[in-house]
């Protein structure tokens, strides 16, 4: 696969497959690892997340997969292929 092959596609993610990233995630501290990235998926798993953990969105974090392209110390969002989503409460 090149690199962008297959991300020209905006359809959402079925729920099959969102549970699938969600059950790769068991053993890691993300709740759900490895989305191709889109706009929607991006929306999707966010909405999913702050359900699963009945949380508010500014708990939800996203951490971005791919080359390291610009910066040394992570994948910009621009330049990922992927990402991971992670529940990580604020002290309040």
């Amino acid at each position: 696969m090149f690199v962008g092959q297959g991300l020209d596609k905006k359809e959402i993610m079925k729920f099959d497959e969102l549970i699938e990233h969600y059950e790769n995630a068991i053993g890691y501290e993300s709740t759900v690892k490895g989305v191709p990235m889109s706009e929607e998926n991006l929306e999707l798993c966010r909405t999913f997340v702050s359900d699963i953990h009945d949380c508010p969105r500014q708990d939800v974090r996203v951490m971005y997969r791919g080359p390291r392209t610009s910066t040394g110390n992570g994948t910009l969002r621009k330049d990922a292929l992927s990402f991971d989503v992670y529940h990580t409460p604020r002290y309040r």
